[in-house]
């Protein structure tokens, strides 16, 4: 078994085994290590230290429950094996910029990790996706105000989405779009104040002057603002992989705060296709300007 197999292993263990106390130690000895070997192993190809990496899956799970549940925030701790809640408010706000109550009635993205419910342990391939799949390190731009012209959905379902862009690209010669922008389309997602309801936009950029709103389509205006621009580098189906290390490993570590405007991916000519290995995607978070 190689390292790579092992940490898998291990992965699922801790899985299958998120509640369990002095559960660092079994992982190693699942996995068939001394635990400093095993560290070593786990942190070169995760990137993570096991007990970080359990520590932000129990926190994951604890959102779940914080949302879709009606358990008492003392007894949510207690179940993931915090020894307080004062301990478990801690590593919470430290790694969702928010305390747990606040969490549980949060209906905007300001601080909040978006799309929370929607994290996974990692997988073999969410591993290679880590290392080769897209930039760890973002850059950081201004953009000015955005006009933006196209069609809406509720929601992220990928099967509704595919049909959007479908009909999207059949009218967007309707579309007076700014110049030079004729290979630029934008994905805009953006959350409704319904629970964690999101509307999704496939659009592009409209000259200024563009005010008419054309029947079945929404025209949007997002107003200057500081971004976070990671690269993307591979199918749509490992794009949540890249969200993942951004609002779970970037963001809490940056010093930087996501600010209460739309984040959106940018597709140009570098974009080959959602299942394309190739495929290159600029994905672009509203930010306060780093320090």
């Amino acid at each position: 078994m190689n390292y790579k197999d092992s940490v898998i292993k291990a992965i699922s263990y801790i899985e299958n085994h998120l509640t369990d106390e002095s559960l660092s130690a079994k992982v190693s000895e699942a996995a068939g290590y001394s635990p400093y070997h095993f560290h070593r192993i786990f942190l070169s190809v995760t990137r993570s230290s096991v007990s970080e990496y359990i520590r932000k899956r129990r926190l994951t799970h604890a959102a779940y429950d914080l949302f879709h549940t009606n358990q008492r925030i003392i007894d949510i701790a207690i179940q993931y094996r915090f020894e307080s809640q004062e301990s478990f408010a801690r590593a919470f706000r430290k790694m969702f910029s928010i305390s747990p109550g606040q969490f549980r009635k949060q209906r905007d993205m300001k601080d909040t990790l978006f799309r929370a419910m929607e994290k996974l342990p990692l997988d073999e391939v969410g591993l290679q996706h880590l290392h080769k799949g897209f930039s760890l390190v973002p850059a950081f731009v201004c953009l000015d105000n955005l006009h933006l012209v196209g069609m809406s959905i509720p929601g992220v379902n990928s099967d509704k989405v595919g049909m959007l862009w479908r009909s999207f690209r059949q009218r967007v010669f309707e579309i007076k779009r700014k110049p030079d922008t004729e290979d630029i389309f934008y994905a805009v997602i953006e959350l409704t104040g319904e629970q964690w309801e999101v509307t999704y936009t496939a659009c592009v950029e409209a000259t200024s002057e563009e005010s008419t709103v054309l029947l079945g389509m929404v025209a949007k205006l997002l107003p200057a603002a500081t971004y976070a621009v990671f690269t993307h580098k591979g199918t749509l189906a490992r794009l949540n992989d890249t969200f993942q290390y951004i609002y779970e490993t970037w963001l809490p570590q940056s010093g930087s705060v996501r600010t209460n405007a739309p984040e959106f991916a940018r597709y140009d000519q570098r974009y080959l296709g959602p299942t394309n290995e190739d495929s290159v995607l600029d994905i672009y978070i509203p930010v306060s300007s780093p320090s």
